[in-house]
């Protein structure tokens, strides 16, 4: 099985005055994964939603506030069974607009990232990630948090 690798930066929100969270998948923006993956079905039914309208939630919720990407979060940030926003529709900044979400599984050794959903009131469809799934190694998962929380080497801002 292939262990992926995670690293969390900081990036300034495109819309307010406030840092959002980016998430980096084996050295690929994970919002580009998604997108690729979106952009297909959105086209063979007919849609036109624009390319790149996913923003990171909020840095502060996210590390900050909260240990979001360890399941310790806001409600506003949870969806049914248990799955966790990882971004949000940047054009309304309100949770359940078109926000991405998947389970997270946090065993002893590993962290799984998976069945990914996306809560659209914006797309009349259910889009399908086809088994879309990630696996951390839970110590270098936990060091990205710490890493991005206390402001250490390895962190990106962009």
């Amino acid at each position: 099985m292939l262990i992926d690798k995670i690293v969390f930066s900081s990036v300034k929100s495109e819309l307010e005055d406030y840092t959002t969270t980016s998430i980096y998948l084996d050295g690929t923006n994970l919002k580009d994964i998604v997108e690729e993956i979106e952009v297909k079905q959105l086209k063979e039914k007919g849609l036109d939603i624009p390319h790149g309208c996913y923003e990171g939630i909020s840095f502060f919720i996210a590390f900050h506030n909260q240990n979001h990407f360890l399941c310790k979060t806001l409600n506003d940030y949870t969806y049914q069974d248990q799955r966790y926003t990882l971004y949000e529709y940047k054009y309304s900044g309100i949770p359940g607009d078109h926000s991405l979400a998947c389970k997270i599984s946090i065993g002893d050794k590993e962290i799984l990232w998976h069945d990914f959903k996306n809560f659209s009131r914006i797309i009349p469809f259910e889009l399908d990630y086809d088994g879309l799934e990630f696996h951390f190694c839970k110590k270098q998962y936990c060091e990205a948090i710490d890493l991005i929380r206390n402001k250490e080497e390895g962190n990106i801002f962009v």
